[in-house]
C-alpha cells in the first residue's frame, strides 16, 4: 500500500489545504526525512498561489515549496554519509503518485532519491549543531544570491545596488558585505517596512524613483552603480535598470557596469528603448536556483555568526494552518516578510 503523508497542497489558485499526499514508493536510495520546518516563499510560491506560474511547470493540485528542513528517519544510498537522527536541509521532491509538484517541499514526510530530487543542486546537506531549525530553513533561498553573486567579479572600490529586500535580496546583501566587506552595498526597496530590515544590512537604504537616483548620484559622485543584483521578481524592473546603472567600457582598463537578475519572473520582461541601454555598454547575466555547494557555505556562515537572521521579522505558523496562512500572506503582502511553518508536533 502506497504512504501517505501530511501536506500543505494548493488545491486551486487562491485556495490552500492541509491534507493528505501520497509519496512515490521507497527505493534502495530513499532517504526517509521528517520536516520540521518549512516556509512560504513570497516569490515562487505566492506567484503559484496565484496561478501565475506557466502551465508547463506545474498544474493544480500541487505542493508547493523547496524551503525546508528535518530529520533523517530512514538511510539512503542517495546520501550515504548522512545517519538516521540528522538534522538536514531537505529541500525539493519533484514527484508525488496522487498531484503535482511545485516544487515539492511541504510535506511532514519526504523520500528523497535521484528519481525525485531537484537536480545536482539539491543534494541534503547536514545542518551544524548550532544553527537553529528557523535559520536552517532560511539558508535555502540565502543559496540563491549566492550563485548570482559569483558571475561577479567584486571589487573593494564597487557600488552594487540591490533590487528588492525580500529574503532573497536581504541575504544578498549580507553576502555581498561577507564577501567584499569594503564594497558600498545599496539596498533599492519601494516598500517602507521592507526598507526598514534593509537598513540592518545594506550600507545606504534607497527608494526605486527620482529621489533615489539623486541619492545614488550623491554617492557616487554621479558615476552611478558599478554592479546591480536584481532580486524583486518584478517584470517591470529589469528593463529600466540602465537609469542606476555606470556607462563603461570605453577603455581597455575600464569594465562595464554588470547587471545579474536573481528574480523569478513569471511575465515576459519589457527593455526600455535600446538606445537607452547601448551607451552603458552593460553586462546582462542570469542564474535559476542554486549551486549544492552554496548550501554548507550559508550553514557555515550561521554556524559562525557572519550570516545573521536575527533581524528577520518572520511569522512562525502551525503547519495545519497553511489555508489561513497563504492567505493571510496574499492579504500582507510586502508587510509580511516571511511565514515559517512548524511541524514539530506532528
Amino acid at each position: 500500500m502506497a504512504e501517505k503523508t501530511w501536506a500543505t497542497v494548493i488545491e486551486r489558485p487562491r485556495e490552500a489545504a492541509f491534507r493528505e499526499v501520497t509519496l512515490t514508493p521507497k527505493r534502495e536510495d530513499t532517504v526517509v526525512c521528517r520536516t520540521r520546518m518549512s516556509a512560504i516563499s513570497t516569490g515562487t510560491d505566492m506567484k503559484t498561489y496565484h496561478g501565475l506560474q506557466h502551465p508547463e511547470q506545474c498544474w493544480y493540485p500541487l505542493v508547493p515549496g523547496y524551503e525546508n528542513m528535518g530529520v533523517v528517519e530512514e538511510e539512503g544510498a542517495y546520501a550515504p554519509g548522512l545517519r538516521r537522527g540528522d538534522r538536514v536541509m531537505i529541500n525539493e521532491c519533484r514527484r508525488y503518485l496522487d498531484c503535482c509538484s511545485a516544487w515539492g517541499g511541504g510535506t511532514l514526510i519526504c523520500h528523497k532519491d535521484r528519481a525525485n530530487a531537484g537536480g545536482p543542486g539539491d543534494l541534503l546537506c547536514k545542518v551544524p549543531d548550532n544553527v537553529s531549525d528557523e535559520q536552517a530553513v532560511l539558508a535555502y533561498l540565502a543559496c540563491v544570491p549566492l550563485k548570482g553573486i559569483e558571475r561577479f567579479r567584486l571589487k573593494p572600490t564597487d557600488t552594487i545596488l540591490v533590487f528588492g529586500a525580500g529574503m532573497v535580496g536581504v541575504s544578498a546583501l549580507q553576502i555581498l558585505k561577507i564577501l567584499c566587506p569594503q564594497a558600498t552595498v545599496i539596498s533599492v526597496e519601494p516598500h517602507p517596512f521592507r526598507r526598514e530590515i534593509a537598513r540592518r544590512y545594506a550600507d545606504e537604504v534607497i527608494t526605486p524613483d527620482a529621489a533615489g537616483i539623486a541619492r545614488l548620484m550623491e554617492i557616487t559622485d554621479g558615476r552611478k552603480a558599478d554592479k546591480i543584483l536584481e532580486c524583486s521578481g518584478n517584470p517591470a524592473v529589469p528593463g529600466i535598470l540602465h537609469r542606476y546603472l555606470k556607462s563603461g567600457g570605453w577603455f581597455e582598463d575600464d569594465e562595464p557596469g554588470h547587471i545579474h537578475l536573481n528574480g523569478d519572473y513569471p511575465e515576459p520582461l519589457r527593455f526600455d528603448h535600446y538606445h537607452r541601454w547601448f551607451m552603458t555598454n552593460a553586462t546582462i547575466t542570469m542564474t535559476c536556483a542554486i549551486k549544492w555547494s552554496g548550501k554548507p557555505r550559508i550553514l557555515q556562515w550561521m554556524s559562525e555568526g557572519k550570516f545573521d537572521t536575527s533581524g528577520l521579522p518572520v511569522e512562525i505558523w502551525p503547519a495545519g494552518k497553511a489555508r489561513e496562512a497563504f492567505a493571510y500572506q496574499s492579504r500582507k503582502g510586502g508587510d509580511c516578510f516571511k511565514i515559517l511553518f512548524d511541524w514539530r508536533d506532528l
